[in-house]
């Protein structure tokens, strides 16, 4: 037992020590340019991360460098700035000191209390509403697509159930599917052209301009065999479906309802500084 109580004691000071070593290393000076001081504590919130120990040299040194660059250029400014110039800098470090506090107030009582919430129901008659102002800049598709060797025992199947694509062939081409070398078999997910080209590349130029509803494309290149199939197709102009403008409808909603929540409590800030007397207006 008394060894037990001693152990707890070494432990104790180790502690303690440590504790105090750690403050030490916090309040240790590193650098200063007149009554400007720069230490330790300073340059561990910097989280810099470092690759051996030359490079932490390196870098410290460089934050040390530039930190009293900054104090010895603001010094020569304040000397050598007239006094016009030096009011206008002043009224402008002031009003960005204002706005840093004011925003940063202003996002946390956002956070807070606005309703982040967005029904299906407010998009459904947003869209409905608006629809008019989603004409899509360029076409979209809804396709699938699979590649595999063109020895494939399955081939025929394949193929079959990949044209046919019942859910009953879904599951039989998702048992397959590490036999494919490729694949994309969602085909309710809208896509751009520029996507379409970046995932469907061994589509030519010609196939991409004769792309329609419901249209299925069989390549052979090489020894790979290519199963493309468009299950859907809205050309330029066309209104752009819920599903796609979903999350822009959704951004749009929360911004208009961001921007009549700050214009409400920036005028409740006003009234309650008149009726607490804080704020007045003189004749």
């Amino acid at each position: 037992m008394k060894i037990y109580r001693l152990f707890l004691i070494v432990v104790f000071f180790l502690i303690i020590g440590c504790d105090e070593l750690n403050k030490t290393r916090q309040n240790q000076l590193i650098a200063r340019v007149d009554n400007n001081y720069l230490y330790m504590s300073d340059i561990d919130q910097l989280k810099l991360k470092f690759s051996s120990a030359s490079d932490s040299i390196i870098k410290i040194q460089n934050y040390i460098n530039t930190w009293a660059k900054n104090h010895l250029f603001y010094d020569k400014s304040l000397l050598n700035i007239n006094v016009e110039n030096k009011n206008l800098l002043d009224k402008l470090v002031d009003q960005y000191r204002l706005d840093l506090y004011n925003n940063n107030y202003k996002a946390s009582i956002i956070k807070a209390q606005i309703d982040t919430l967005i029904t299906q129901n407010q998009l459904v008659e947003y869209y409905t509403d608006n629809n008019s102002i989603f004409r899509l800049k360029e076409p979209l598709y809804k396709y699938r697509f699979i590649k595999f060797h063109k020895n494939n025992v399955d081939r025929n199947e394949i193929t079959n159930r990949f044209i046919r694509y019942s859910n009953m062939d879904k599951v039989f081409l998702d048992s397959l599917s590490f036999q494919f070398s490729n694949s994309f078999l969602n085909d309710s997910i809208w896509f751009t052209k520029k996507t379409l080209i970046q995932n469907a590349n061994f589509l030519s130029s010609k196939d991409l301009l004769s792309i329609k509803k419901s249209q299925i494309f069989k390549l052979e290149q090489s020894n790979q065999v290519y199963l493309f199939k468009s299950e859907d197709y809205l050309p330029k102009n066309e209104i752009a479906p819920l599903s796609f403008v979903e999350n822009t409808i959704r951004n749009i909603v929360f911004s208009q309802r961001k921007l009549e929540f700050i214009k409400k409590f920036d005028q409740e800030i006003i009234n309650d500084a008149i009726q607490n007397k804080k704020f007045e207006i003189y004749q």
